[in-house]
């Protein structure tokens, strides 16, 4: 018994740890891969977090998307989770780029 109620633990942890991340090509970074860990919030409103690898390492990303009218702002950014968490978001929308990173997340964050 005792072996089975240890067995549903660690299942439960390495089900948290081990979150889905679905890929994404973005053509105008097409020498990195691109992850998408989370899209939250409602439309039009959409926060999406992204995970990037490149030759330069790892970076994530988390974005705030208004999906009405174009336009997004970094939340979060940094070399892991914690670090986006801590960084400051910028404090203005900008108008999404046609074909840039933000265009492409964008395209998959507000289609749900």
């Amino acid at each position: 018994m005792r072996l089975l109620a240890l067995a549903a633990v660690l299942l439960m942890f390495s089900a948290a740890t081990y979150a889905y991340e679905w890929p994404l090509g973005i053509p105008s970074d097409a020498k990195s891969q691109y992850f998408i860990l989370e899209i939250g919030g409602k439309w039009p409103g959409r926060t999406v977090i992204t995970k990037r690898t490149g030759a330069d390492g790892t970076n994530y990303s988390k974005r705030f998307y208004d999906c009405l009218n174009g336009s997004v702002k970094y939340l979060g950014n940094g070399a892991t989770l914690d670090d986006m968490a801590r960084s400051k978001p910028d404090q203005d929308m900008a108008p999404v780029a046609p074909r840039s990173v933000a265009d492409y997340v964008g395209r998959e964050a507000c289609k749900r």
